[in-house]
């Protein structure tokens, strides 16, 4: 067995395929051991994954990639994984944009491509960063919930099931990324091209294993199966499972096959320029992404 450490940011639907590869055997059945790990923060995901040494492959935002690549790091995206599916769940006493004003909002980190989307979002809304509100610091989606429970914020993004549990607690939601831009790739799996080149056997063996549980959680006739698989891995009931399964299927938020979506990558880079993120005029897709690894995993399915 060869052993992959991986690191997400929050325990989260979003690891969905991750978990159907590890409770069906499919990272087994191709000899590897994959140990994840939550991190809890985009930031310090970020850091020990630029380093080197800590994680071997990271589930990560895209715009962190593109920010590092930009910074001299030799990232890069390999997989898709997702488009952002984060709903705006807010306080029982907020009913609308405007009741926003004057509070707190909970990200991430002030510079997350969520952090961009939702700023996009508020301002679709009428709202504007500093006059109308302030984007908190706070942390992944688990301490994002806890910043709204216990007030610390008025609203924030929350990743499924999270959402579906504030919303049966009598919190509201306002609304949601895709009502902004819907073309963007949000999630993906990336590694450093030293790491891969010294590693390639196992990044195919990877992107195989990932694939076919992804392929095997796209079929609707393992929704029940899927839902329990999710509810292993996360304090979610069933019931809210099943509805976070069937919402992310009809919304595709998974990437088909697990493939990077290129156009949805120019949306993240053009969203990023667009607000000053990156220098300068903005890179090709191609200076982030390498798909012949998954060309190659592919080839051999």
């Amino acid at each position: 067995m060869t052993r992959l450490k991986v690191a997400v940011i929050s325990a989260s639907a979003g690891n969905w395929p991750l978990y159907v590869a590890q409770d069906k055997g499919y990272f087994a059945a191709e000899g590897l051991e994959v140990q994840l790990t939550v991190t809890r923060s985009s930031v310090k995901h970020m850091e020990d994954l630029k380093a080197g040494g800590v994680y071997d492959l990271g589930i990560q935002a895209a715009d962190h990639i593109i920010r590092a690549v930009e910074a001299g790091s030799d990232l890069f995206m390999l997989l898709g994984v997702s488009t952002p599916n984060q709903s705006l769940i807010v306080r029982p006493d907020v009913r609308s944009y405007a009741d926003l004003r004057g509070g707190k909002i909970g990200v991430d980190g002030l510079a997350t491509g969520f952090a961009l989307l939702l700023r996009g979002l508020l301002r679709q809304n009428g709202l504007q960063e500093g006059r109308d509100y302030e984007l908190v610091q706070v942390g992944g989606t688990g301490e994002r919930f806890d910043a709204v429970l216990e007030g610390v914020v008025a609203g924030a993004f929350l990743d499924g099931p999270t959402d579906l549990v504030a919303e049966s607690l009598g919190f509201h939601r306002l609304g949601g990324n895709l009502d902004y831009l819907p073309e963007y790739q949000g999630t993906v799996a990336a590694t450093r091209r030293s790491w891969a080149c010294d590693n390639e056997a196992a990044v195919l063996r990877f992107i195989r294993a990932y694939v076919a549980a992804s392929d095997w959680l796209h079929q609707r006739e393992h929704r029940e199966e899927a839902s329990d698989i999710l509810c292993g891995h996360l304090p979610a009931g069933r019931d809210l499972a099943a509805q976070t399964y069937d919402r992310y299927m009809q919304s595709r938020t998974f990437n088909s096959r697990a493939r990077l979506n290129v156009a949805g990558v120019s949306a993240a880079i053009e969203v990023m320029a667009a607000t000053g993120q990156l220098p300068g005029v903005p890179g090709d897709p191609s200076r982030y992404c390498d798909l012949s690894l998954y060309e190659r995993a592919m080839g051999a399915l």
